[in-house]
């Protein structure tokens, strides 16, 4: 590999633990441009390498007026995130700044799911039938038109969490009182997609698409991810397809650099977009793709963004499989884990991770980070990996004190958090349900 000039310099959005860390291996210096809690969080000999600048970066304006002053006394040389909330962020100093990176237009376009199936629509691409949502009369319109079941989530949302599936016409007062109980004057209506669904990471080099990883994904309640495999268990033909598929809609919105992260539906009718992301995909899918790959997509995202990666050409040889397996535990505070030392002595296990120990508590589960833990593992094939991790998982024990919780608190702190993880309100979606609908339907 390359190595990196003379201390180049690099600005971190979001700068936090192994991704910090990485970055520092590089031997560049660190603009670490932080929220207060994650510079709380940062450990003291991380925070003693690098430079940081601690503010809501969610105000772009701010970021912009303080990096570029920085910018004008010790220039940086890039800028990079692979975290969601900071994605956008990124992109408003890459175009302030003059940088390499994606552009905010193309970020945009991603993050705003509206926007993007609108865009995708008008280009014949992967086209899905969806319309913009703000109240139960829409809900009825769109399954009179579309069909049931069909799917109302986030505008800009991510996470799994707020996703609706509406199945039938009696069902939409439910879902119109879940849409409303946490916030969303503003929803996204899509078809419902039948089929199991993959995930596809991989780099372009001036518009020249690489893939990387395909996974298959394992889905539980309410759409929450609780495994994924790799490399996934497709036919040459639909792998192809795949691959022709996501290299398109990239092409289709503009992203010709850097990492991607796309999610597909193997339909009965051929894949279809779900959605893209300018980043690596989560759920400790870089820790897979290193096993199976050699290939670190975090430390490939700082490369690239500093230009010291080699082109490639051509998909890595995949060497055995991985699987991570999350689990659940029941409501209640955590009295005892079992289990744990067990698991993480096997000889195939990559990494285990128990998210509530011995005296927190249990939440309910809404989103991915309400899963008890997970465990990743290597084997010689997709299935065994699969198998050794779900066998693993259920290795672990939660034992559970049940407790009372406060309904209404618990219903106030998800609206809460389905407002802080939508980005609508950032892409001009902030209006009341009023003015949206004239909008949309004039008079």
């Amino acid at each position: 590999m390359e190595s990196v000039d003379h201390k180049k310099r690099l600005c971190l959005v979001g700068a936090r633990g192994a991704f910090l860390r990485e970055a520092l291996s590089l031997g560049v210096e660190i603009l670490a441009v932080q929220t207060p809690e994650e510079y709380r969080g940062l450990p003291a000999d991380l925070a003693a390498e690098v430079t940081s600048l601690v503010l809501d970066y969610q105000d772009t304006d701010r970021l912009v007026e303080l990096v570029s002053a920085l910018h004008a006394v010790r220039p940086l040389d890039a800028v990079v995130t692979v975290f969601e909330e900071a994605l956008l962020p990124v992109a408003r100093l890459v175009d302030a700044l003059g940088l390499p990176g994606v552009p905010h237009a193309t970020v945009t376009l991603l993050t705003d799911k509206w926007a993007m199936r609108r865009h995708l629509r008008e280009a014949g691409v992967s086209s899905v039938l969806a319309e913009l949502g703000t109240g139960r009369a829409d809900l009825a319109a769109f399954g009179g038109m579309a069909g049931y079941p069909f799917i109302a989530k986030p505008v800009a949302g991510s996470a799994s969490l707020g996703i609706f599936k509406v199945e039938s016409a009696d069902d939409i007062d439910r879902v119109h009182e879940g849409l409303t109980a946490v916030g969303l004057g503003t929803f996204l209506m899509e078809e419902f997609l039948e089929g199991p669904e993959i995930s596809v990471d991989g780099l372009s080099f001036h518009g020249r698409y690489v893939p990387v990883a395909i996974c298959d994904k394992i889905l539980g309640p309410d759409f929450v991810e609780f495994g994924h495999c790799l490399p996934a268990r497709l036919s040459p033909e639909t792998e192809q397809e795949v691959v022709e598929l996501v290299a398109e809609f990239l092409d289709c919105v503009g992203l010709a650099e850097g990492l991607s992260h796309v999610e597909v539906k193997l339909t009965p009718a051929g894949p279809r977009i779900v959605e893209g992301h300018n980043r690596r995909g989560g759920d400790r899918l870089n820790t897979m793709a290193e096993s199976v790959y050699g290939f670190s997509l975090e430390r490939t995202a700082l490369e690239l963004a500093l230009g010291v990666m080699p082109e490639r050409h051509a998909r890595p040889e995949a060497k055995g499989a991985s699987s991570v397996c999350f689990f659940a535990a029941e409501r209640g505070v955590v009295k005892e884990v079992t289990g744990a030392e067990e698991v993480r002595a096997h000889a195939q296990v990559l990494e285990l991770h128990i998210n509530f120990p011995a005296g927190q508590e249990v939440p309910p589960l809404r989103w991915s980070l309400d899963r008890a833990g997970y465990v990743v593992v290597h084997a010689d094939t997709a299935d065994a990996a699969e198998a050794l991790a779900r066998d693993l998982a259920g290795r672990i024990a939660f034992a559970v004190e049940p407790k009372d919780f406060d309904t209404s608190a618990e219903r106030d702190d998800l609206r809460a958090l389905v407002g802080e993880i939508d980005q609508s309100n950032r892409l001009g979606y902030a209006r009341p349900a009023a003015d949206a609908a004239q909008e949309r339907h004039p008079a």
